[in-house]
């Protein structure tokens, strides 16, 4: 007998376990019937709360993105000075994907499986929140003027990935020349001096709009 959930109960009961599952095993190495499984509800039900497969995912990715943003959004305030504010995204940004691992593999996988959109959908509203802090940045001169903003956050946020992920290749490079791998804060600062502003650089004025050279 599999047990009787109330609605909402059976909803919840069945998204922890597609979460769980999903970050295991990705999209396409995941069934329904394993979902169904590891949330002890039938597969009939599960079809009822969400159809398919696919829009599952989707509901999944939705749920982490929505918990991702609201655990970001204080951080993500305009009102903090980009020297408070960018240190601490990036010190939140780290310590989110630390404390949620489910998380973490779940959005590993979206860069290599699942329905593209939805990543798509995902990347576009991380960036509409998160380009403005380094625009801001910028501006004010905290923040290296000679890259695109878009692509300064890229860069420091796929370090913060890398050294997620990557312990053991960051571990073996530093044991060639006898170096220890540094503490999280430490490799933070590291990030934060590749995208700071240089003293000889000018503050990015604001709103700056290229003009194509005429030929």
């Amino acid at each position: 007998m599999r047990p009787v959930y109330p609605e909402a109960d059976a909803r919840n009961s069945i998204m922890e376990a597609a979460i769980a599952v999903l970050a295991e095993r990705g999209f396409h190495g995941t069934t329904m019937r394993d979902i169904a499984q590891r949330a002890g509800v039938s597969q009939g039900l599960l079809h009822h709360h969400f159809g398919t497969k696919e829009k599952l995912w989707r509901t999944a990715g939705e749920h982490l993105s929505n918990d991702f943003m609201a655990y970001v959004a204080e951080v993500l305030k305009p009102d903090a000075p980009p020297s408070e504010a960018i240190p601490r995204a990036m010190r939140t940004y780290l310590r989110y994907w630390r404390e949620h691992p489910e998380a973490f593999r779940f959005n590993l996988w979206r860069l290599v499986d699942g329905p593209a959109d939805e990543r798509a959908q995902r990347s576009q509203v991380l960036n509409a929140r998160s380009v403005p802090l380094m625009q801001r940045g910028q501006e004010e001169g905290f923040i290296r003027s000679d890259i695109p903003a878009g692509l300064t956050l890229i860069i420091a946020g796929a370090l913060i990935q890398f050294w997620l992920h990557s312990q053991v290749e960051i571990r073996d490079a530093l044991a060639v020349t006898g170096d220890e791998v540094p503490a999280d804060d430490m490799f933070l600062k590291l990030v934060l001096d590749l995208v700071r502003a240089r003293p000889e650089t000018k503050a990015r004025p604001k709103n700056p709009r290229r003009k194509r050279h005429e030929r």
